[in-house]
């Protein structure tokens, strides 16, 4: 696929933003963490939540080049519709959470680090549902004629001595 490895160079550098946004909460944020909520105490060092997030995002990049090598099209074409809706719901989620629980009292950059997850988690999606799948030529005895659809089998080679 054409382009990978540059989704992937963004997947990192928009995952290490993110992680610096999210490490950017509140004091009040901090606090709670560090007294309640220990479990979530890898979101206050930066790299270690940017390094969550980039392996999430690999992990949804290997699964959606699964489906786009081993089904057919329109079936992967709607795994890439449900995966797309699936970060749209996530990100609906996220802003009900941001507005109606103590997630508000959170600071501006926390909220726009998990919002930008969630865009790259898009990003993605649409990447695959708009690149196509490069066929690989065999080499040997079938080619593809002009028009793609039927194969033909090249011509031996002439003896003009």
């Amino acid at each position: 696929m054409k382009g990978l490895s540059t989704l992937i160079a963004i997947q990192a550098l928009l995952s290490t933003i993110s992680g610096v946004l999210l490490s950017q909460m509140s004091f009040i944020g901090k606090v709670g963490i560090s007294v309640m909520y220990r479990e979530y105490g890898l979101f206050k060092i930066w790299w270690q939540t940017a390094t969550l997030l980039f392996v999430i995002q690999l992990a949804l990049l290997l699964v959606l080049w699964l489906v786009k090598r081993l089904l057919v099209r329109r079936l992967a074409f709607a795994v890439f519709l449900l995966f797309l809706l699936f970060g749209l719901v996530g990100a609906y989620f996220t802003y009900l959470d941001f507005t109606t629980t103590t997630h508000r009292v959170m600071k501006a950059n926390f909220h726009a680090g998990v919002y930008l997850f969630w865009g790259t988690w898009a990003l993605v999606c649409i990447y695959f549902m708009a690149v196509p799948l490069k066929k690989r030529q065999r080499s040997g005895a079938i080619t593809e004629s002009a028009e793609g659809d039927t194969p033909v089998a090249p011509l031996p080679p002439t003896d003009r001595s």
